[in-house]
């Protein structure tokens, strides 16, 4: 009987103490489905840098899919957790119970304490592979929150490299339509000479050229700067014909040399303001190098009329000028009589 009962103390001992030997773990659900999708990785592979707009948005979408893809498999995680958790706080509290209990069921006979033995070690088995999975899946979890800030990181610069290809492609749009803008300024449909007066009377229109159209004004126009202004003639990159380079004293103003509507008032080339006046028999004044437009498309504006500061450079005012008749440029120094 002593033999008996220090074998069965034996087995119980081996069985009971037995929470600190290795046991390999099972296979986990989660674990498993996560490593099968191919989403368990020890982490992110370096980046490509893209150079092209359209590299770009497929490198912004590449981690858009890859997040969404991390954080699906870290929301199964979470909730795996919590029922990992809730196992080994109830198997812990089990098996606690049950080593504390000791030799109390040997009172039941032999079989008896071979069945509690083997309920005993079931226990700490499932204690032991829920630790083991517990331990993976909080590894894990730990490797989604590093992969989604190396994703942030790497988002960040391409957002900054998208949004400054945005900015030049719209840019480049919208110097395409103030070209277009520009070009459409004399096709306007203009009024017959006789009614300019919609424009309002010059300001010196003592010689009643005003009154007889544009044309008229042919050697008596006035200067668009004024006071004393040096001038240049020049052919200008892009224009349709001869055109004066005026310069004055910094802090120089542009004027209308004759009443007329504003049919262009925007940043043209150099990102500097460009002012067209329709003065009607299909003429048309150009203002270019302006600092500011203090006029708007569709107004009328009597000769003489504040169009706009010039840019100023090195102490001085620079005002391109430019005389059309039907869209092309004509030599405008005859007309200012020089």
């Amino acid at each position: 009987m002593k033999k008996t009962t220090a074998a069965v103390l034996g087995l119980f001992v081996a069985l009971g103490g037995g929470v600190a030997l290795g046991v390999p773990r099972a296979p986990t659900t989660a674990l498993d489905q996560f490593a099968a999708q191919g989403l368990r990785k020890p982490g992110r592979p370096p980046m490509k840098v893209p150079t092209t707009p359209l590299e770009v948005d497929i490198a912004l979408k590449q981690l858009d899919t890859e997040k969404a893809a991390l954080e699906e498999e870290l929301a199964g995680i979470d909730k795996e957790l919590v029922n990992t958790d809730g196992r080994v706080l109830a198997r812990g509290r089990t098996y606690y119970k049950q080593v504390r209990a000791g030799l109390l069921p040997a009172g039941g006979g032999f079989d008896e304490l071979v069945d509690y033995a083997a309920r005993v070690e079931r226990t700490r088995l499932g204690l032991a592979r829920d630790l083991e999975s517990q331990k993976q899946l909080r590894t894990r979890r730990d490797e989604i929150g590093d992969q989604l800030l190396s994703i942030a990181a790497d988002r960040g610069p391409l957002e900054a490299q998208k949004k400054a290809y945005d900015s030049a492609k719209t840019a480049m749009r919208q110097a395409r339509e103030r070209d277009d803008a520009f070009n459409r300024a004399f096709d306007s449909s203009t009024a017959p000479p006789d009614q300019l007066t919609i424009y309002g009377a010059d300001i010196d229109s003592s010689d009643g050229a005003a009154s007889k159209g544009f044309a008229a004004l042919s050697g008596i126009l006035p200067l668009p700067l004024a006071g004393r202004a040096q001038i240049t003639k020049l052919e200008r990159s892009g224009a349709s014909g001869p055109a004066l380079e005026l310069r004055a004293p910094s802090g120089a103003s542009a004027r209308a040399v004759a009443a007329g509507r504003v049919v262009f008032a925007d940043k043209y080339e150099d990102d500097k303001i460009t002012v067209i006046l329709d003065h009607g028999d299909r003429y048309f004044t150009v203002y270019g190098n302006l600092s500011a437009a203090e006029v708007r498309v569709g107004e009328s504006i009597d000769s003489g009329g504040a169009l706009g500061p010039v840019t100023s450079k090195r102490k001085e005012s620079i005002l391109y000028f430019e005389l059309r008749k039907e869209g092309h440029a004509v030599e405008p120094g005859p007309w200012f009589g020089i």
